[in-house]
């Protein structure tokens, strides 16, 4: 293990070149690497990937020998918009403390299109251009981060356990008691939230959505777990905010409200919007992209949620025999 020298003249580890070392030596399952994922392909695509490097780097530098101890403890969940839409913050944060999460950062940020196409840039790869359309309209609003620490006993590191408690996106997939089950998932894009999933995407993660002083600010409060009030007033005000708006996501409402809209116009944009109208009356499949040039030549005046609720029920999502560069972690490789 490499050694550099802190302000006080110590030795300290530097844990980030024993990470990186490893896949340089073409050892993805070296020991360090192992404490931060246990799949191979993502060792090898972080090992140079710009925002993983630098979250490893800063990490190393603010918690030194702590590091994947307090990695370990520490998990990210994404409130994402269609959850503060749907009213479903308060039952998240619930349901985290319910299972041994506390919180101990608490942040408001809005995602680009660049940041979310950077977040699941390696799982993005199977995904349709209309599944990156109909994304594009989830995901304008604001998002709400919570920094967590895993307060009970500690088999595998807070961000796995947490993903197991959560739930895959796919529906029939879902587990009876997991979070996306208990909060009505309705799609398969309607998530509600996301979460890092091994400790190396909380620190590729931090690095995306956060600048360098506030990530510098995040990791200081892995070991800390002293919520200042401002976020806590942030967090209280979020939840209400999220409860008094709830909306309902209701596909076959949403497609009345469409259906009611494109009546009063006429033209042929119009003739195009009503046979897919039709086809999502019999469960079929559209053609997103054709579809919502249309209501913009056409245009409806409907409402966003009502669009993107039925663009995330009727598109194909994934490109004909195309795969996710990274795939699910399995908790067992942790066991």
């Amino acid at each position: 293990m490499q050694a550099r020298a802190d302000q006080s003249g110590r030795g300290t580890p530097h844990l980030e070149n024993d990470i990186l070392d490893g896949h340089v030596a073409g050892d993805p399952s070296a020991p360090t690497w192992r404490a931060v994922t246990r799949i191979p392909v993502k060792a090898e695509l972080y090992g140079r990937e710009t925002y993983f490097r630098e979250g490893l780097t800063d990490a190393s530098e603010s918690l030194a020998a702590d590091m994947i101890a307090a990695l370990h403890r520490s998990a990210l969940v994404m409130l994402k918009p269609e959850g503060l839409a749907g009213g479903k913050a308060s039952a998240i944060v619930e349901f985290l403390r319910a299972h041994g999460f506390g919180i101990t950062a608490v942040i408001e940020h809005t995602l680009s299109r660049l940041e979310w196409r950077e977040l699941w840039r390696f799982q993005l790869t199977a995904a349709s251009l209309d599944r990156l359309a109909v994304n594009d309209l989830i995901l304008q609003d604001r998002v709400l981060l919570l920094l967590l620490h895993d307060n009970g006993p500690l088999r595998v590191p807070a961000t796995v356990r947490l993903g197991v408690l959560k739930g895959p996106a796919d529906l029939d997939s879902q587990p009876q008691n997991c979070l996306r089950r208990l909060l009505a998932q309705p799609n398969r894009l309607f998530s509600f939230c996301h979460v890092a999933d091994e400790p190396a995407d909380l620190l590729r993660e931090l690095a995306i959505l956060c600048d360098r002083p506030m990530r510098r600010s995040v990791l200081s409060r892995f070991a800390v777990g002293v919520l200042p009030r401002r976020e806590i007033q942030l967090l209280d005000e979020t939840l209400l905010a999220s409860d008094r708006i709830a909306r309902e996501f209701d596909v076959q409402a949403s497609l009345q409200r469409l259906a009611q809209a494109a009546c009063g116009c006429s033209g042929a944009a119009t003739e195009r919007i009503l046979v897919d109208i039709a086809r999502m009356h019999r469960g079929e499949t559209i053609v997103w992209r054709a579809f919502a040039t249309a209501v913009a030549e056409a245009g409806l005046e409907i409402d966003r949620w009502d669009l993107a609720l039925l663009g995330a029920t009727f598109i194909v999502p994934d490109e004909p025999g195309a795969s996710k560069m990274i795939g699910s972690v399995r908790i067992d490789s942790w066991l």
